[in-house]
This record gives C-alpha cells, sequence and structure tokens, in this order.
C-alpha cells in the first residue's frame, strides 16, 4: 500500500426530469475528477450511488460506465451489488461485473442481525468465488429483534478480517471507537481504512494515527481541489487546513448538510457547481427550489472561497 494513495472518491449519479439516468453528465463529472493524481479509488456504492432506484440491469450498465471510464484514467475503482438479490442473482450480477475487472465489489450486508456472524461472512465471500477482492462496507446492522440500529460486534468484525480477505474497509459507524479498532486492523493486515462521515476535521484526528485515506466529501463538489486539498491534509499544512475548514467544509456541512442532510444537500451542491441538476428518481425526495434559493449565498461563498484556496 502506498503511504499516501489519495481521496476515496464517492461516485454521485444524474438524473434527467423524466428519471432516465443521465450518464452524460456523470461520464463529464467522472473526466473532472480523474484529472486528478490524489485518488485512491473511484467509488460507486449504494447509495450515493442510487442503487435503490435502480434495476438490476441498469446497475450493471452503470457500473460498467463507471469501470471503464476511471480504469481509463489509470485508477482504482470499486462498485457495489444490487440492494434486493437472490443468491443467484448475485452470483449472476458478480459473474457479469467480474469480466470488466474492477478493483473490488463493495459488500453491504442488507439482511437484519440475529447475532449469527455465519451468514454474513458467506454473503461477504461471494466476490472471491468470481476473483473479485472484496471492500466491506460497515455501516450498522438493523436488529433482528427491535428494528433498531446496532453497531457491528467487534468480535464479527475480527472474524471478517480473519476469514475474508480484504482490499478495503468503508468505516462507517460514525463511532470514533469502533473506527479505531477497525483501523488498527487495516493496518495490520495491509486494507485500504476508507473513513467515512465527520467531514475532514474527524479526519485529521485518524490521519495523526496512520490513515492514509477517507471518502472525499465536500470536494464531491469541486474536483478540482482534490489534489490540493488531499495533499494539504496528510502533509500538514495547516494554513490551508484551516482556510479549507472554515470557508468550505464548516459552511457547507454547518449551513446546508445539518438542515437538509446529505444525500439532498450534495446533489443541491452539484447543481450549483455545474454538475447536471438535482432531479431524482421517484420515491428518492430532491430539495424544492425554495430551499435551493435559500443555500444559494452559502454555495457562492463557497465557490468564490475556492476560487484562491
Amino acid at each position: 500500500m502506498s503511504k499516501f494513495p489519495g481521496l476515496t472518491i464517492s461516485c454521485p449519479l444524474f438524473f434527467n426530469k423524466d428519471e432516465t439516468i443521465d450518464l452524460k453528465t456523470l461520464g463529464c463529472y467522472l473526466d473532472d475528477v480523474c484529472k486528478n493524481k490524489s485518488i485512491s479509488a473511484v467509488y460507486s456504492m449504494a447509495y450515493n450511488t442510487r442503487y435503490r432506484m435502480l434495476r438490476d440491469e441498469e446497475l450493471l450498465r452503470v457500473n460498467e460506465f463507471v469501470i471503464n471510464k476511471v480504469k481509463s484514467y489509470g485508477h482504482n475503482v470499486y462498485v457495489g451489488h444490487p440492494y434486493v438479490f437472490t443468491r443467484s442473482s448475485l452470483e449472476e450480477y458478480l459473474t457479469a461485473v467480474a469480466s470488466l475487472k474492477p478493483s473490488g465489489v463493495s459488500m453491504l450486508y442488507p439482511e437484519r442481525y440475529y447475532g449469527l456472524d455465519d451468514i454474513i461472512i458467506e454473503f461477504l465471500r461471494s466476490p472471491l468465488r468470481h476473483g473479485i477482492d472484496v471492500v466491506l462496507h460497515e455501516m450498522k446492522l438493523v436488529s433482528g429483534f427491535d428494528g433498531s440500529l446496532v453497531d457491528w460486534p467487534i468480535s464479527l468484525i475480527e472474524k471478517v478480517f480473519e476469514e475474508v480477505p480484504l482490499v478495503a474497509v468503508k468505516e462507517d459507524s460514525k463511532s470514533d471507537e469502533i473506527a479505531s479498532k477497525v483501523m488498527e486492523l487495516c493496518l495490520r493486515e495491509d486494507v485500504h481504512f476508507v473513513l467515512a462521515g465527520g467531514g475532514k476535521l474527524r479526519a485529521l484526528g485518524f490521519l495523526e494515527k496512520g490513515m492514509t485515506t477517507w471518502l472525499n466529501g465536500s470536494t464531491m463538489f469541486i474536483p478540482q481541489l482534490i489534489d490540493r486539498t488531499y495533499k494539504a491534509f496528510v502533509m500538514g499544512d495547516e494554513q490551508y487546513q484551516s482556510r479549507y475548514l472554515d470557508k468550505i467544509e464548516k459552511p457547507f456541512f454547518e449551513g446546508v448538510v445539518s438542515k437538509h442532510g446529505w444525500h439532498l444537500a450534495h446533489k443541491a451542491a452539484l447543481e450549483f457547481f455545474g454538475y447536471g441538476q438535482r432531479w431524482e428518481r421517484f420515491p428518492h425526495a430532491r430539495m424544492s427550489e425554495s430551499s435551493f434559493e435559500e443555500i444559494r449565498p452559502i454555495l457562492e461563498d463557497i465557490s468564490a472561497a475556492a476560487e484562491w484556496l
């Protein structure tokens, strides 16, 4: 593993007004992203890439497009699997994806958790039968007892590291305690640890402990800053870090995300910065026109700040 592999870039998905997939905008967006060098991987994932809104054949078409585009620039690329599947349909999907040679398939356990680990291990090992590396998407499980969201038990995480060869972990628990344990395991096993949530201020704390990549967050809508921002944060450029946090990170998360949620906020920001429109496919919500106008001054300030960073 290289010492400073770059950011892990979350891949959005764009729709037209008639709810068809806007591959043209996605291609332009990926071109702007992939011009950067500080990229660990581009990551097509369950929620930001709107897997729940897609039929299986659409998901395969989108991920084929993403894989081919990203690989043409020489970057790594992770893709996921359909959110709803049977054993046979998952195998069929993985067979098709294997021919595209992604850098890993992100595995997100979609069912309720009853404290039984073997089915999760079997599920996570599915890509290995097709010669594909595994990316663990470790976010809260849904309890099979009361429907609450529960953290992965540390014993289960340790079992995964013992029984499933991993290329990366998207650590999405939002718990610093769990994230620290997962990062220890990743560093020991030479697995990419991808921190998700909390922005770059949280990332700074994990960089001090040896983290080398994290999910890109606010640079999602200003990809021209990926190289500069990554280098500044890993190399300890405190002046740049302070400006970025004060002028871009905090205004976006405190002024937009906190009021509208990540998924509505990032699509609105992408539209403002010239990447498609905030159309979604039913039944996904989208930010209203009045709310979009309310956040416009914040995005204008962020745009101005990005010009001189």
